[in-house]
């Protein structure tokens, strides 16, 4: 069942708090005055979603157990930050300023490898395919797969990199090739740029 939209907003001030350093659900309770006892519920959840982690704890003054310091993980940061778009459509920008153009592709399809481990090839191609689209799910993206006449297709509803890919369609290309290292074979990419952009990425079977 979906948080209530008090739920997601408590969550966020949470988060919001933990980003200025660790905290214990005590300091917690008292700046966003609440009941120790939610925010406890609240930095379950939060954990649970990996977004909050334990950070050591801190002694009482007098008596008493020591209390558990929390605080965002990396994933919580990444999802407060406004500058990664911004800064990967300079650096594509840069890219196409100072790298030869038939070397352009190459180089981007160098970063999407990078990005994954090698494949694991005893899986099934079906298996493969699920696992790169759940890949893009991991990077933001909303994805379906489609079985084809020719094998299969990894449709997007929302694209990871929509913030750039509209002026800087190479962006695909390293989606691309992160997919190819997953599957283990050859992608083509059919993204539609135009309007809220789409990604369809075409695995054929053979």
């Amino acid at each position: 069942m979906p948080d209530s939209p008090g739920t997601e907003k408590t969550s966020r001030h949470i988060l919001e708090s933990l980003r200025k350093g660790p905290q214990s659900a005590d300091d917690l309770a008292t700046v966003l005055d609440l009941t120790t006892n939610a925010v406890r519920f609240h930095l379950a959840s939060l954990e649970s979603d990996g977004l909050v982690e334990a950070a050591g704890t801190r002694k009482p003054e007098g008596r008493g157990k020591p209390a558990v310091l929390y605080q965002v993980t990396k994933k919580a940061d990444l999802a407060f930050s406004k500058a990664y778009a911004p800064i990967l459509e300079a650096c594509l920008q840069e890219i196409r300023n100072t790298v030869p153009n038939d070397q352009v592709i190459p180089f981007m399809r160098r970063i999407g490898a990078r990005l994954v481990p090698e494949p694991d090839e005893e899986h099934s191609l079906s298996r493969r395919v699920r696992d790169a689209s759940d890949a893009l799910k991991s990077l933001g993206g909303v994805t379906t797969i489609v079985r084809t006449r020719n094998g299969y297709e990894i449709r997007g509803l929302a694209c990871p990199l929509s913030a750039v890919v509209s002026d800087e369609p190479c962006a695909c290309t390293v989606v691309e090739s992160l997919l190819e290292r997953i599957v283990g074979g050859p992608v083509r990419e059919h993204c539609d740029r135009t309007g809220r952009p789409r990604c369809c990425f075409e695995i054929p079977e053979s």
